[in-house]
């Protein structure tokens, strides 16, 4: 073979394997440039977000913690009388309960039926029926403690 024929063989092959070689580097980065620039807003976005979440919470906290602050007292001094009213329902039910037991010797020692007390007590109506007692001797009435109201609330 000829140097000049080599030569033109080489160039050919040249050619042939430069076209190769060529990449069209816009169009190849234009995708990459799009997928970059999408995450970007996306991020921004969530910065955005993340940002305005922080303003409100901040917010919130700055507008909504005195006024928790403020009630604390109010709340702490109705708990307290919240308590101060189980008890007094507490010790209510058993002068009740006492009461209502008293009433009950009583009758039983006198001999009395339930009619008079039946009508100022509704709930007797479910008690069950008690024979009467005859006793021959007369008891003394004493009244049951009963509780005022003074001793639990304290006068505003």
């Amino acid at each position: 073979m000829s140097s000049s024929h080599t030569t033109e063989l080489t160039e050919q092959l040249v050619k042939d394997y430069a076209n190769y070689a060529k990449v069209d580097w816009d169009n190849q980065m234009k995708n990459f440039r799009d997928i970059v620039e999408d995450t970007l807003i996306r991020l921004e976005e969530f910065q955005s977000i993340v940002t305005m979440v922080e303003n409100g919470s901040a917010e919130c906290i700055q507008q909504q913690l005195p006024k928790l602050q403020y009630m604390k007292d109010g709340m702490t001094s109705l708990c307290r009388r919240i308590d101060a009213l189980e008890h007094v329902v507490a010790m209510a039910n058993m002068n009740l309960s006492s009461l209502e037991a008293a009433v009950d010797k009583a009758e039983a020692e006198l001999g009395v039926s339930d009619r008079l007390f039946g009508i100022l007590n509704p709930l007797s109506f479910f008690k069950k029926t008690q024979e009467p007692v005859v006793s021959s001797t007369v008891p003394m009435y004493k009244s049951p403690v009963i509780y005022k109201s003074d001793d639990y609330f304290q006068r505003e």
